[in-house]
């Protein structure tokens, strides 16, 4: 009986073999392993494959938010979705603005079972997309009810609480200022577009004990009136919408607050209003005052860099091009906090912003942003807020750790 034997080449050959086939092997099994067997990473490599044609982020954002959502489809968890997201984000460098999809991917979650939409509300991630997710468990819940005939006080007890802290839900402050701007989405469904009751709920939901979120929920109300995102919403709208484009007349029949809201959400239908400099500044000009002006102006940045893709020399030029010093200032420091209110894990680019991008005359003004961004929006003492803090200059650094108690 013979034996065989194999030489020390053959062994290496023979390995040599068994390596190359891997990539083939891992492909085979990739095709046909349920797609709650595969890690997220590899369901994100198939997705940044699919928009892989995709090269501008408006196009990477379109792709992804016709394709990921149908994952949910072949059983993967809401909470494993938004993981297959950020891997995508790590694997797609180019691709930022996930706010749109995180709609869509709550949206199908309530639409399980409406009845548990305060829970996804809760489930909803935060650090990531902006806030998109929560906004989305709002929205769906009420798409199809809505309840016009019922009073203030009667959808004021059906909303009651739900952007209090409660069980295990610790929110910060911008987690619930987040929640009330996704309540303003809201109002307007349930109200079917009735856009002076939607106000009035505002402000009877909006004022908690502790703080004044009226300002973000008209925010919402008047977001979803000017940006529709879905077939649905512009159905919503259809009746009001031409009343709406005649943006001074429409704002002009409000006052105060809310007035001042009306005219910067009404920026989609204002000409050159987030796309020049002048033409942004101009807008804000239109509130009743000087504090009404930053507020309209800082609210305002956040569209421009959304609607600019995250484009940084855009940005730049925009920020050179302000003739209003103070509004210059909260063009440069706003443009810093929105990469971190996008995703967390853009810590790093928001420092770089404000330490290499911001010319020195508005340096403070961009470090007193994120350190407002870490006491307003993150967890004490915990690693991002550790990260945000410890790549300050001084005395930035020291007061951003004692205001949020943080240790490093």
């Amino acid at each position: 009986m013979s034996v065989m034997t194999f030489s020390r080449t053959q062994y290496l050959a023979a390995l040599l073999a068994v390596l190359a086939a891997l990539p083939a092997l891992f492909f085979v099994a990739h095709l046909f392993l349920p797609i709650t067997w595969q890690s997220d990473t590899m369901i994100a490599r198939s997705e940044v494959a699919v928009c892989k044609t995709s090269t501008t982020e408006a196009d990477k954002e379109i792709c992804y938010e016709k394709n990921v959502p149908k994952l949910m489809e072949q059983g993967l968890s809401m909470e494993r979705m938004f993981s297959v997201v950020r891997s995508i984000q790590t694997i797609d460098s180019g691709y930022q603005s996930c706010h749109v999809l995180a709609h869509v991917i709550t949206e199908k979650e309530v639409a399980k079972d409406t009845s548990k939409w305060k829970d996804v509300v809760v489930r909803s991630p935060v650090g990531m997309c902006g806030s998109g997710a929560m906004h989305g468990a709002f929205q769906e819940r009420f798409r199809e009810d809505s309840f016009p005939d019922a009073s203030v006080s009667e959808i004021q007890s059906m909303l009651s609480g739900v952007c209090d802290p409660r069980d295990e839900w610790n929110p910060t402050y911008l987690d619930r200022s987040s929640c009330m701007h996704g309540m303003g989405h809201l109002l307007l469904y349930v109200t079917d577009a009735d856009v002076k009751k939607s106000v009035a709920l505002c402000e009877a939901v909006a004022q908690s004990p502790d703080y004044d979120f009226r300002q973000t929920c008209l925010d919402g109300v008047f977001m979803q009136l000017y940006q529709p995102l879905e077939p649905e919403d512009e159905t919503l709208i259809r009746r009001i919408a031409p009343a709406a484009k005649q943006t001074k007349k429409f704002c002009a029949q409000f006052t105060g607050l809310t007035y001042n809201v009306c005219v910067k959400e009404s920026w989609p239908a204002v000409s050159g209003s987030v796309d020049t400099s002048a033409g942004f500044e101009a807008l804000c000009a239109q509130t009743t005052d000087r504090n009404a002006q930053i507020t309209c102006a800082s609210g305002l940045m956040y569209a421009v860099i959304e609607t600019s893709h995250y484009d940084m020399p855009r940005a730049e030029a925009f920020c050179r091009g302000m003739k209003d010093k103070g509004i210059r200032d909260i063009c440069w420091a706003r443009t810093a906090s929105k990469f971190v209110w996008a995703d967390w894990r853009n810590i790093p680019v928001a420092l770089n912003i404000c330490s290499a991008v911001v010319p020195e005359e508005s340096k403070s003004a961009c470090w007193e942003e994120l350190e407002s961004y870490a006491v307003q929006g993150m967890p004490q003492d915990s690693q991002q807020t550790k990260a945000l803090c410890r790549g300050m200059p001084e005395p930035w650094r020291t007061n951003c750790a004692k205001r949020t108690s943080t240790r490093l």
